[in-house]
């Protein structure tokens, strides 16, 4: 019953969608705060919390994927690399390793640049993943070009709270990307705009996608990361420039030799088989952020293939 509800999208609309073609399906959203106010909203923001024992921790499941929002309407504290307003989580207990994967989406010419802050049961720091770490995703044709990256983690005594936040070196960078104009004339063949990548501004305020999923339950995501993802390291320097191939995870789970490689092409092709597209577009979305770059084209082909 529940299918008779499926967004139906033409055929064309979708191959020009799954070439890499930006504008057709790119959903509007809402104004973005310019990036001056939002600094100066965060400068009249009180500090919200004495010690990091004493932040608004709401607790989070293994599978869940939540939309933050860093507004001046969100807590600020001051995390001894600059305040910021910030995102608090308590990690699920008793559940194993889980998978946690970060995506800011670059709007208006700024992006919030987010640092992930893990804490042990005594809130005390035990791992940083600074902004640098994160990779650039091209934009696509159902998403804007963004920061993201995946790492994994066990729940427990040595890992019980993350903290999501951006710093005061965060804001002072930048981050160029492909422009959606750009990415059209590209996949499109068309010439491409003059002039050099837009810089993306780093802003105190933006939106955040954080996904969590458990790596020991059938949740579809384990084979996503592998089997044992490797830490994300902390690095400093430049960003890495936008990359369409490469997987936007600061690791490699994908070149791990004894992870098991989720078949995503058989699944697609099953997804055609039972007339779910919208499955299909979806597995392909999830193939090439985890290292399997062609799928999306090879998708299309499939889909020419059946148009009449």
């Amino acid at each position: 019953m529940l299918r008779s509800y499926r967004l139906i999208v033409p055929l064309s609309t979708i191959l020009i969608a799954l070439a890499g073609c930006s504008t057709p399906l790119m959903a509007p959203h809402s104004p973005t705060l310019p990036a001056q106010e939002g600094q100066q909203a965060l400068a009249r923001t009180t500090d919200c919390c004495s010690s990091l024992a004493s932040l608004p921790y709401r607790p989070i499941t293994a599978q869940e994927t939540l939309t933050l929002n860093f507004t001046p309407q969100s807590p600020a504290h001051d995390f001894g690399d600059g305040k910021s307003f910030f995102q608090a989580f308590e990690l699920p207990r008793n559940n194993g390793p889980i998978a946690l994967s970060v995506s800011s989406s670059i709007r208006d010419g700024q992006v919030f640049a987010p640092t992930i802050l893990v804490l042990d049961a005594n809130f005390q720091p035990v791992r940083k993943v600074s902004s640098d770490s994160l990779r650039v995703r091209r934009p696509t044709g159902f998403t804007a070009a963004r920061l993201g990256g995946e790492f994994s983690l066990t729940p427990g005594a040595d890992a019980q709270y993350v903290v999501i936040y951006t710093s005061t070196e965060d804001r002072q960078a930048s981050t160029p990307y492909e422009s959606e104009e750009k990415a059209y004339a590209r996949v499109r063949g068309l010439a491409e705009p003059a002039g050099p990548d837009p810089r993306a501004t780093h802003a105190a305020t933006g939106e955040v996608s954080l996904e969590i999923a458990s790596l020991t339950r059938d949740t579809g995501m384990a084979p996503l990361l592998g089997s044992n993802p490797a830490q994300m390291p902390q690095t400093s320097g430049s960003r890495p420039q936008p990359s369409a191939a490469a997987p936007a995870t600061a690791t490699a789970p994908t070149t791990t030799t004894n992870a098991p490689d989720f078949d995503y092409r058989r699944m697609i092709d099953a997804a055609l088989k039972a007339g779910d597209v919208e499955l299909a577009l979806d597995l392909a979305e999830r193939a090439e952020r985890s290292g399997h770059p062609g799928t999306r084209a090879w998708l299309a082909e499939r889909l020419q293939a059946k148009k009449p």
